[in-house]
């Protein structure tokens, strides 16, 4: 490589990076305004029927895009001997090892949110399944319960394929 392929590689290099940086600054605000409308239009359930949330459909001209509001996320570990802890293996009593391991915390057995309500579906009554879910909702400092929007790019179809 010429120390002039290099320069032009550098320069090409840097023009990327900052048009990739300004794209992003760019998405993420396209993707509030997307959410805003989604919390304000109709939403309709997830296709999913096993994610618990739902679904705005965001119509463009050439795309129909969905804006998913996925249900409250389920922790991934707790403190041990913490409130929840106690809380949560009080719940689940001899179930507790199916739902959390031990580590320096407890961490969820289940790969994510969705396998750890299958399991607790399958495992606990209704009611301890209700209990559970509320206790292992991951909330924030001021305790209100985390969540997650998706704008689903990957999936968007093009109106032409839509039903």
């Amino acid at each position: 490589m010429t120390p002039q392929q290099l320069a032009a590689d550098v320069a090409r290099g840097i023009e990327i990076k900052s048009e990739i940086l300004r794209l992003i600054v760019e998405l993420k605000l396209i993707e509030a305004r997307l959410e805003a409308a989604g919390l304000e239009g109709e939403q309709v359930p997830l296709q999913d029927e096993n994610r618990e949330g739902k679904q705005f459909l965001a119509r463009g001209s050439k795309h129909i895009l969905p804006v998913r509001f996925e249900s409250d996320l389920i922790i991934g570990s707790v403190e041990k001997d913490s409130p929840s802890h106690l809380e949560i293996e009080k719940i689940c009593g001899d179930l507790f090892p199916r739902f959390f391991k031990a580590s320096t915390k407890l961490d969820r057995v289940p790969k994510d949110g969705e396998a750890f309500r299958k399991l607790a579906r399958q495992l606990l009554d209704p009611a301890k399944f209700a209990l559970l879910i509320r206790a292992s909702t991951a909330r924030d400092k001021n305790l209100i319960a985390k969540s997650r929007t998706v704008v689903a790019w990957d999936d968007a179809k093009a109106i032409d394929q839509v039903a």
